[in-house]
């Protein structure tokens, strides 16, 4: 039986060698977030730096709309429609950070070219890079000479930064852990290779300035971006048609659904989540599932946990939407406590079909 609080980092795994930030540390804190500050565009004009509009062969429009592509918006607290709408990968606040690159090596194995290319999710439409025009800018050089065929996810941080400020780090990790477990759920195998980030190697492999040289991003046009991960796309792979079908249906409960059934008497361990996080709607969920990690860990050990619970969180909730067993909706933005921090949480109720 799976218990119901469990270390998000194993012991005895060796922890990726990371360019962690200083300011992860305070995410852990009870400091609360300022003001909020102009979120910054939802996709990056990269049209104004070279990048021109190309063909998206079926195969990698199944996977980019499988993940990007939702139907309907979100709600706003009293009911009404916003602009904002919704995907299969759930984003925290709904903030949607996660951008979608693909680099083809000269051995891609597709119909797409040696290059690199940016998928805009607000038009459906990929891009190819200049990657002449940006050479000649200072930025790394062609992908040409690396073979085979890599996604690379990364984060646009204004969206989020904006709203959670020092909170980020643990969020942009969240929702992109997110995107990646969809990836190989949406393609049915966990088989692939995986780098994660930040690290200047995946930086290297999309070409860009590092994200905190936000001048050389200005200077194209364009918006910094973290690169947060990158998959090795077997030569050969297609899209679960029943998964992409599960994953497109997906949709967190609504709060209201969770406040409608707070009990008299309340779980211990549903409450220590609901207090930690914050969030009394928590109270409502027939289960609840928490991934933690000790609060004075190192550094590099919490990011391993950061990874570690969210990837295994993300596939939990993608497999319960394709079972029908369980709605899930994800629990992030704690704080320390006790000596513990958890790190993240699934809140859930039945399925629909189940009482």
């Amino acid at each position: 039986m799976t218990p119901p609080f469990a270390d998000a980092a194993p012991p005895g795994r060796t922890p990726p060698a990371l360019d962690l930030p200083a300011v992860l540390t305070r995410a852990t804190t009870v400091e609360t977030p300022g003001p909020p500050v102009p979120p910054g565009p939802r996709v990056n004009p990269w049209h104004v730096a070279g990048a021109v509009p190309v063909r998206l062969p079926d195969r990698e429009r199944r996977l980019l709309e499988g993940l990007w592509r939702g139907t309907g918006t979100h709600r706003l607290p009293d009911g009404t429609a916003s602009g904002i709408r919704q995907r299969p990968v759930p984003s925290a606040g709904a903030a949607y950070p996660v951008q979608t690159h693909l680099v083809v090596g000269r051995s891609g194995g597709g119909e797409l070219e040696a290059g690199r290319y940016v998928y805009d999710h607000e038009r459906a439409t990929l891009l190819r890079r200049d990657e002449a025009r940006e050479e000649g800018a200072g930025w790394t050089g062609p992908a040409a000479s690396t073979p085979g065929t890599r996604l690379i996810l990364t984060v646009q941080p204004g969206r989020s930064f904006g709203r959670y400020r020092h909170r980020c780090w643990p969020l942009w990790i969240a929702d992109v852990a997110y995107a990646l477990a969809a990836v190989e759920f949406l393609l049915a195998t966990r088989a692939m290779p995986v780098t994660l980030g930040p690290s200047g190697r995946i930086r290297e492999l999309l070409g860009v300035a590092p994200g905190a040289d936000h001048e050389r991003w200005l200077a194209r046009g364009l918006v910094p971006e973290i690169p947060l991960a990158a998959l090795d796309l077997p030569a050969a792979w297609t899209v679960a048609a029943d998964r992409s079908e599960a994953l497109g249906a997906r949709r967190s409960p609504a709060l209201r659904e969770f406040e409608d059934r707070v009990p008299r008497v309340r779980d211990r361990r549903t409450e220590g989540v609901a207090r930690a996080s914050g969030q009394g709607w928590v109270r409502g969920a027939a289960r609840v599932r928490a991934w933690s990690v000790a609060s004075g860990a190192s550094a590099p050990d919490v990011a391993t946990a950061l990874w570690s619970a969210h990837r295994g969180a993300a596939s939990e909730c993608y497999e319960a939407a394709r079972s029908g067993r369980w709605r899930c909706r994800p629990v992030s933005g704690f704080a320390a406590r006790d000596g513990r921090w958890i790190v993240h949480a699934l809140a859930m109720l039945p399925g629909r079909d189940r009482p």
